[in-house]
């Protein structure tokens, strides 16, 4: 077993299933003691028990990413059953399904904008202080392509990415003199329950097919948790505010 990560503790939302399961995957077999958390207790519960079958350190909780309870609560059984929050990873998301700006209803958009967006933003404005006391730490938010394009999403899940790239950004320079680092990966198409057409909004698909027409394979949910242990480690001990694309180079066209 690799320990680059020995002796952390990595907090993953949205671990049940897909590229958050990934990631804890990958954390845990870098030597990461792990709290994951999801809406979904079923997945929730499965995840933890597969990681604890792999042999890793785990607590596992049913919570909101997008609230500030939920939050709190995943914070607290990282710092009472390990002691520290040295790696957190914003994985939690929602997708749109396409849909155009005339599309999107009020509720749609606090719903995506609130999960997508205000959700990392409440987890870093709690993880911070707890970072600052420890003198160090790590933040990863999950991104997207689609938050440095126009057409490679829906118009809620695009506006929230954009704001998740300003959100890493805006972390890394208030608090990396304060030994915090914050970064985001950006994927783009990735083969998870979320990439399905169910649902998906044709007139949204229609406006952008130019892009689609270029995107390479999917890529699978392993394919992203490597990016991010090297961001969570000491090897990317000068990386600050950065957005790594992880896209087999879809959006070179």
């Amino acid at each position: 077993m690799k320990s680059n990560l020995e002796g952390r503790t990595a907090v993953v939302s949205g671990a049940g299933a897909g590229i958050g399961r990934a990631i804890a995957a990958r954390l845990a077999q870098e030597g990461a003691r792990l709290v994951i958390s999801d809406i979904n207790a079923e997945r929730v519960e499965r995840a933890e028990a597969e990681l604890r079958a792999g042999g890793a350190e785990v607590s596992a909780l049913v919570a909101d990413a997008a609230s500030n309870e939920g939050i709190a609560a995943t914070f607290a059984a990282a710092l009472e059953d390990f002691g520290s929050l040295d790696i957190l990873v914003n994985n939690a998301g929602v997708p749109d399904h396409w849909k155009t700006m005339l599309e999107v209803s009020d509720e749609a958009w606090d719903r995506h904008l609130g999960i997508n967006l205000s959700g990392p933003f409440k987890a870093c404005r709690a993880a911070v202080p707890i970072m600052i006391k420890q003198g160090k730490g790590v933040i990863i938010n999950l991104a997207s392509i689609s938050g440095f394009r126009g057409g490679r999403s829906g118009f809620a899940y695009t506006v929230a990415k954009h704001g998740v790239i300003g959100l890493t950004k805006a972390v890394a320079v208030e608090y990396g003199a304060a030994g915090i680092r914050c970064n985001c990966i950006s994927p783009g198409s990735v083969e998870t329950s979320l990439a399905g057409m169910d649902g998906m909004s044709e007139e949204g698909l229609k406006i952008r097919e130019k892009g689609i027409v270029t995107r390479p394979p999917r890529a699978q949910p392993d394919d992203i948790a490597p990016a991010v242990a090297f961001l969570a480690s000491d090897d990317s001990r000068y990386v600050n505010g950065t957005n790594l694309v992880i896209d087999a180079g879809w959006t070179a066209w």
